[in-house]
């Protein structure tokens, strides 16, 4: 009887402590794929259907990420991505997704179609593009590890699994070396099976708009300021990315990339404001790429002093001839 009183306690204690520090994560809702730092690594497929198939090469991105290390059951997220060309002037992509977080995990499939127009030529770039992408995922609450003497009614201590579908829109402008790329994910009003549509919303909308511009002529060293900001419908949190990103070019047609972002989660908290800086650094040779993205939390409050890593992997395949005008590196 002492032995269950004390674990009641631990949990009364431990519970809150869990809940808010999961409220801090933005991946803890599970909306499809989370939004983190791919995009600032050749990935950004991941957010915005309008980029498939938007760059001269066909692209395969395999990426991964682990959050607070060492912790049981820690917050972890693959993604396979590959988009390719679709006759001259459309393009499609394929994501397959492994997303866990403590109980909670998700495994999905979203397929993208992008059409991108052609608004001049000769020596200015300027490229209108629009996306459509579908996903279904499948999340699971495993149950089957919660202590049976903590009787609720609630817990049924069993692998629960529901899928559910769901679709984003998007679109994106490059002119020259400006761009901006904007996407409205989880557009579809729509109940996950798994969970009480009395205890959540089916608002999943999560609106994103990236700008950004790349500073730059000839081979050397290049910059490139951008700016991402995500606001999520149902719960009016806004959230804020500032990057600086910088590339070098290399001998033989390769290039570094490395740079920063830093990160706002804008009214995320009543009890202190969150953000988190994220230094990267990454690689092309020849049609091959490789980068890192550390993210170390600003805040006082943080659940590990392991900080995230992602790493990311990617192969260029099917290579089209280069437009004269061409300037953004993210398009080449």
């Amino acid at each position: 009887m002492k032995e269950i009183i004390t674990t009641r306690m631990r949990v009364q204690i431990f519970l809150p402590i869990w809940l808010f520090i999961l409220s801090m994560n933005p991946s803890f809702a599970q909306e499809g794929i989370p939004v983190y730092y791919d995009y600032l690594t050749d990935n950004l497929t991941l957010l915005h259907p309008a980029m498939n198939g938007a760059s001269r090469c066909s692209k395969v991105r395999l990426n991964g990420r682990m959050q607070w290390a060492g912790v049981q059951n820690f917050p972890m997220l693959q993604t396979l991505s590959v988009n390719s060309h679709l006759g001259k002037n459309s393009g499609f992509g394929l994501i397959i997704y492994n997303d866990r977080n403590g109980y909670h995990s998700q495994k999905g499939l979203q397929f993208a179609f992008a059409h991108h127009l052609q608004l001049s030529k000769g020596n200015t770039f300027n490229q209108l593009s629009f996306g459509l992408s579908a996903m279904y995922s499948m999340n699971q609450l495993d149950q089957t590890s919660f202590d049976p003497a903590l009787f609720d009614p609630v817990v049924s201590r069993v692998l629960e699994s529901a899928g559910y579908f769901n679709m984003d829109l998007g679109l994106a402008w490059h002119i020259q070396g400006f761009y901006f790329i904007a996407s409205a994910k989880n557009i579809l009003l729509m109940h996950r099976p798994l969970y009480s549509p009395d205890l959540e919303n089916a608002n999943l909308r999560n609106y994103i708009g990236h700008i950004g511009y790349f500073i730059g002529k000839g081979r050397g060293l290049h910059f490139e300021p951008s700016v991402m900001m995500q606001y999520k419908e149902y719960s009016e949190e806004l959230i804020g990315d500032f990057n600086g990103k910088f590339y070098l070019d290399l001998s033989g047609g390769g290039a570094l990339f490395f740079g920063a972002s830093y990160r706002n989660y804008f009214d995320s908290s009543s009890i202190q404001s969150l953000q988190d800086v994220s230094p990267f650094l990454g690689i092309f040779i020849n049609r091959f790429t490789v980068s890192y993205v550390y993210t170390h939390q600003l805040s006082e409050t943080t659940f590990s002093q392991g900080g995230f890593h992602q790493i990311t992997l990617g192969f260029n395949f099917d290579c089209r001839e280069r437009p004269p005008a061409l300037v953004c590196p993210h398009l080449k």
